[in-house]
């Protein structure tokens, strides 16, 4: 397995735009949600297990499978940790925050094991940030934000994956930034 391909195994074969919407709001699991296609499919689904130190996530495909998971490291270190990884090995891969100085920055490296494999950078707050992995731009990610998404404080991304990257492991790599950057921004 590769740094573009470390959760599924599996790589896109052409570009991927995928949509992940938050569900928040009067909801027992936290912030549980959908990711679904271009079309309207939904591809995969995120579940959060209620009441757990970590915030653990449970990333299922569209037939419910469990595909990977993610959680917050821990123990409390200076730079707060997400922990990405399979249902076998929950920390194969880690989003570690970095340049904890300026909020509105949203950089992160990403980690393949103990190595640094690639980064995400952009601005927070106008939660906005590309991904890079092995030196090349592998996804575009924004936000986006309706009436009822302010309402509920629901986030919505779009993410535009260039080909041959697991869409699973970009997917819980924008899990891990919201969740980290989140709770930094005051929100």
């Amino acid at each position: 397995m590769s740094a573009l391909t470390p959760i599924s195994g599996t790589a896109s074969s052409g570009p991927t735009t995928l949509i992940f919407k938050e569900k928040r709001g009067p909801s027992l699991s936290g912030d549980s949600g959908k990711v679904k296609d271009a079309e309207g499919n939904t591809v995969y689904s995120i579940d959060a297990h209620f009441m757990t130190m970590s915030e653990r996530r449970t990333l299922k495909d569209a037939s419910g499978a469990d595909v990977g998971q993610c959680r917050r490291k821990k123990t409390p270190g200076l730079h707060p940790t997400y922990y990405i990884g399979t249902m076998d090995d929950d920390k194969k891969c880690a989003v570690k925050v970095k340049g904890l100085m300026n909020i509105t920055k949203c950089d992160a490296d990403i980690y393949l094991g103990d190595t640094v494999v690639g980064e995400a950078s952009g601005n927070w707050r106008a939660k906005s940030y590309q991904i890079n992995l092995q030196g090349q731009q592998v996804a575009e990610v924004k936000r986006k934000t309706g009436a009822m998404g302010h309402l509920l404080d629901a986030d919505s991304y779009v993410m535009e994956i260039a080909p041959g990257v697991d869409t699973a492991f970009m997917v819980m790599v924008v899990i891990a930034l919201d969740e980290l950057y989140h709770d930094n921004s005051g929100n």
